[in-house]
């Protein structure tokens, strides 16, 4: 991770190691002796750590009185090994170097687990500029071909920032379906049509396009708020395709114009409301995207690219998809009637 620009201040919540000792007894030699490993526990605790062997009190307050080895005396193996042990069986005592092999080890000081697995987190913060997929995005094809070699039972998995923003996208996904559902069931009753709704949701593909170009032009990256502005975005592209759709009806009936001409009157006069509504959304959504840093930005991102795309795209499409849902004929139609 040191190596991929974009990280800094790489860590991880082992922490630093610490010392450690570790006692090879010889069993034969400490059978021979009358030396159990209860003995040589305790004698350790007692020259390390410290047995507490009685109390002091000074007003209200007891204070242990721990029998402990000096500190020098602690961190030298050689000095570890003239300690004496005392045999609880024989009553003598035998220095721990005749019975085992004390050594100084560096040992990691915390072992964190995660799901009752010995887990390690490797951490690191962001260079200004740079996202998650930035650094993350060249270590995964060097993970996978490094944990090929790795023993029985190792594994690795992407945590932070990644691991909550795929629970929130899984989240979010997994929610679609009902709220898809909700808006054709809506729209149908407005309508009282199964083919309007079908042109409406035709049109919200369009936005995507969008999306995919803002995101490439502007440098950005997917993610959770991304999806965000993408489920707002087909919202305002849904509310311009009924706008169009319900004009064609107003002069339909109301005006008494035949479909044809109805679809070309109703595109004329909705172009310009609907383009200012599109323009004084973007214009709302400059600030956020200029200076809404790595959060705001990816949605006002796709916020302002997919409706460009999608207004510019809309009142192209719906009028032809209205044209082949219901077969109207052009042919037979004169020029529509002037704008107002």
């Amino acid at each position: 991770m040191r190596t991929i620009p974009g990280a800094r201040q790489i860590t991880d919540n082992w922490g630093p190691r610490s010392k450690k000792v570790i006692v090879d007894i010889d069993e034969t030699r400490a059978r021979l002796a009358g030396i159990t490993n209860r003995d040589v526990a305790l004698s350790m605790q007692t020259y390390l750590t410290g047995l507490a062997t009685t109390e002091y009190r000074e007003g209200d307050e007891l204070i242990p009185v721990v029998l402990r080895s000096r500190a020098d005396q602690r961190t030298d193996p050689n000095r570890i090994a003239t300690m004496n042990i005392y045999s609880q069986a024989t009553g003598q005592s035998v220095p721990l170097g005749q019975v085992a092999v004390p050594r100084m080890v560096w040992e990691p000081g915390v072992i964190e687990r995660r799901n009752r697995l010995r887990t390690v987190s490797v951490e690191a913060l962001l260079e200004p500029g740079y996202t998650v997929p930035d650094v993350l995005g060249p270590m995964e094809p060097w993970l996978v071909e490094q944990s090929g070699s790795w023993p029985f039972g190792y594994y690795w998995e992407f945590g932070g920032e990644a691991e909550t923003s795929g629970k929130a996208n899984q989240a979010i996904i997994a929610k679609l379906p009902i709220a898809a559902l909700v808006i054709v069931l809506l729209l149908t009753v407005q309508f009282n049509s199964f083919r309007k709704p079908v042109i409406i949701l035709l049109t919200i593909p369009l936005a995507l396009i969008g999306v995919v170009i803002g995101l490439l032009v502007a440098r950005s990256y997917l993610g959770f708020m991304t999806l965000l502005g993408v489920i707002s975005l087909s919202g305002i592209v849904i509310n311009n395709a009924i706008v169009l759709l319900d004009r064609i009806r107003i002069e339909t009936d109301d005006n008494g114009l035949d479909p044809a001409a109805a679809i070309l009157t109703a595109t004329r006069q909705r172009v310009r409301p609907i383009l200012l509504t599109t323009a004084t959304t973007v214009a709302g959504l400059l600030p956020l995207w200029l200076g809404g840093g790595p959060m705001w930005e990816p949605m006002a991102i796709a916020i302002i690219f997919g409706l460009i795309f999608a207004t510019l795209l809309t009142l192209g499409v719906v009028p032809v998809l209205y044209s082949l849902f219901y077969r109207v004929d052009f042919r037979a139609t004169g020029p529509a009637p002037a704008f107002q």
